[in-house]
């Protein structure tokens, strides 16, 4: 076991940040073995293909709080030496050097290194699931080149392995060579996905894809297609929505029929991970985070709010909200199980709302809107008070805002929006359209050395 966590702390690598003397064709997923002998069978391939859903642990934390802090959620009020990273993002001042977003870099690329490398091994390979891996492996790309988009815009592209010195003539890609390779990707991802997911429940399928491409098709503003995906997803009846949210969020009934796609954990094996969002106390004045006036958001009728206000005891002085409650394990006892989810089926129905909305189709905007109003208990939005596309925006953004708290989602949603430098100027933040993406760590800056492959972005 020792010997494995070496090895894995010694794989998180990325792309552009290998010295010149190494290689990427020298290094390989968790299980590290000699080219020689490496990926010869299924399984061999098996083991590359989980060595890239291992990837998704990494950084996690920027999903799970970074982007809570990044989005109204939650405050860090006042800035400790080793929270500085945090409060920088959490109040529009980041820098090139944060080590938050030098740390997600590192790890989205080795993620992404990670997929090419057994996909360039699968290529002319005679192996039996082949299709699937495929699938997967273009998947979880995919996500992560997605999420370096939404942070740092365009980046370097690659769909191979490549060396060191490779990596650094390779320039940030353009807009549409970003969508045409998402689109492209996931598209063919459908395709060689299953289904339905079997006994590995957190292996994706089908409709993961088409809800990621449904997502990336909204971000770059194609409506039209972003509705005939979703159409899609509404076919495969092995997804929907549980009776409430709360129910979505139950321990007993992990990867249940709205989880789409998710980080999943075994606390019961040593996977398991420690407590997202707990207290030492219920009182409420000492609890800031999700912040009291993101909770204000919520009326009493609603049934999420429990969700993210009421704690329950699991420890001595360890209190776990109700979204993320679970029990330690029995054995690993600091360890709880909870999955983290990235899409959900109620973020498929609300991005449904989103397109029809930006298609000038308000009635079935609001229809789908009112889908997860109505399971949370809340009377239904007309037309009446819902008049016209900008207003919706904004109820859309609330309602999104309620249902996907603390998910990672608030931040993204409101610059898809185009809400979010007003709406953050209303909170008090002085900031303007160069906030909507990160700066690109300086460090990459300094590796490639050049600005016309790699430059900064505008105002940092």
């Amino acid at each position: 076991m020792e010997k494995l966590k070496y090895i894995l702390r010694g794989f998180i690598v990325t792309l552009l940040m290998v010295s010149c003397g190494d290689s990427f064709f020298e290094q390989y997923p968790s299980n590290s073995i000699t080219e020689g002998n490496h990926y010869k069978t299924d399984d061999d391939f098996n083991q590359g293909v989980r060595s890239c859903y291992a990837a998704l642990k990494s950084m996690l934390s920027f999903h799970q709080s970074e982007l809570a802090y990044r989005g109204d959620e939650c405050i860090l009020e006042s800035m400790a030496v080793s929270t500085q990273d945090r409060y920088n993002i959490d109040h529009f001042v980041d820098l090139p050097g944060n080590t938050i977003l030098v740390n997600i870099w590192n790890s989205w690329y080795n993620g992404i290194y990670r997929c090419n490398d057994v996909l360039d091994h699968m290529e002319g390979k005679e192996i039996a699931n082949y299709s699937r891996y495929r699938g997967e492996l273009l998947f979880l790309r995919s996500w992560w080149y997605f999420n370096l988009y939404r942070t740092f815009g365009v980046v370097p592209i690659t769909q191979t392995v490549v060396t060191p010195e490779q990596s650094k003539r390779i320039p940030r890609c353009t807009e549409e060579e970003m969508y045409n390779l998402l689109f492209s990707d996931l598209s063919e991802s459908a395709k060689f996905l299953p289904e339905r997911r079997d006994a590995e429940v957190a292996r994706v399928s089908k409709t993961a894809a088409y809800a990621l491409l449904a997502k990336v098709c909204l971000t770059f503003q194609k409506h039209t297609e972003a509705k005939e995906v979703m159409e899609e997803i509404f076919k495969d009846q092995n997804y929907g929505l549980m009776g409430t949210t709360a129910e979505a969020f139950d321990i007993g009934n992990k990867m249940n029929k709205e989880i789409i796609f998710a980080t999943y954990y075994n606390k019961s094996t040593d996977n398991g991970h420690g407590v997202w969002y707990s207290v030492p106390s219920t009182v409420e004045s000492d609890i800031r985070n999700p912040t009291p006036e993101f909770k204000a958001i919520y009326t009493p009728d609603d049934n999420r709010y429990p969700l993210i206000s009421t704690y329950t005891e699991i420890g001595p002085n360890v209190y776990v909200m109700n979204k993320w409650y679970d029990t330690y394990d029995a054995t690993y006892s600091t360890l709880v199980g909870n999955d983290f989810p990235h899409l959900r089926y109620t973020d498929v129905v609300l991005m449904y709302a989103e397109a029809m909305n930006e298609l000038d189709d308000l009635d079935t905007a609001l229809e789908y809107l009112n889908k997860t109003r109505t399971r949370a208990g809340l009377v239904e939005i007309t037309k009446t008070e819902v008049s016209g596309k900008n207003e919706f925006r904004e109820v859309l953004a609330e309602e999104r805002a309620k249902e996907l708290a603390l998910e990672g989602h608030r931040w993204f949603d409101l610059v898809r929006l185009g809400l979010a430098v007003d709406f953050f100027r209303g909170m008090g933040y002085t900031l303007d359209a160069h906030n909507l993406i990160f700066p690109i760590p300086q460090s990459q800056i300094e590796i490639v050395n050049d600005k016309s492959i790699l430059w900064q972005n505008p105002g940092y």
